[in-house]
């Protein structure tokens, strides 16, 4: 039997302003500038409310982060190169978000302060592959692969790769070489 619920539910709002706001302050000051106090300011929060979420900035990094690249749609054909093709172009959309480079360059280099912070960031990673693989799964759009197999989550990684160099460079992806690309990976 569930027990029941204690207290008000959280909001997504308020979730989202802290994640927000945690996103401005590091792009604006660097990991080693951010301060609960701060996020709490800026989020219109108290602390109390910022640590029922999460234990440190740290944690409201690695999760706003995390948020910054669902991608919960439904793919809008059969066709997985549409499918990969649009989640390649949410990738670029969140990559180009000049906040979020900085904010995953500080997780990385948390890396061994804060494994435990890390492995948020790459819990999310391994959730939406898993999200992308059970949607083209579902309309049945995974064609079987011959000669050298790729497994899907070596797709992903060369789509978020491309991705991520087009964020950087300034470099829009271009549409017909993303096809072509995800067309060879995939078939």
């Amino acid at each position: 039997m569930d027990k029941p619920q204690m207290g008000r539910p959280r909001s997504a709002d308020v979730d989202r302003r802290i994640e927000r706001e945690t996103l401005d302050v590091v792009s604006e000051k660097g990991f080693s500038g951010v301060t609960v106090n701060e996020i709490c300011e800026r989020a219109g929060i108290s602390r109390a409310t910022f640590y029922r979420r999460y234990p440190s900035p740290a944690e409201a990094l690695a999760a706003a982060i995390n948020s910054a690249f669902e991608f919960h749609s439904p793919p809008h054909s059969n066709d997985p190169v549409e499918y990969l093709f649009e989640f390649a172009l949410s990738l670029e959309r969140s990559y180009s978000d000049p906040r979020i480079a900085p904010a995953i360059g500080f997780l990385i280099g948390e890396y061994n302060a804060k494994p435990d912070v890390y492995e948020r960031l790459q819990q999310g990673l391994r959730e939406r592959r898993a999200y992308v693989r059970g949607a083209l799964e579902a309309v049945g759009s995974l064609p079987p692969q011959t000669g050298l197999p790729l497994d899907l989550d070596e797709v992903l990684v060369i789509l978020s790769s491309l991705a991520w160099n087009a964020a950087v460079t300034k470099r829009k992806l271009e549409s017909g070489v993303l096809r072509t690309v995800i067309t060879r990976l995939i078939r």
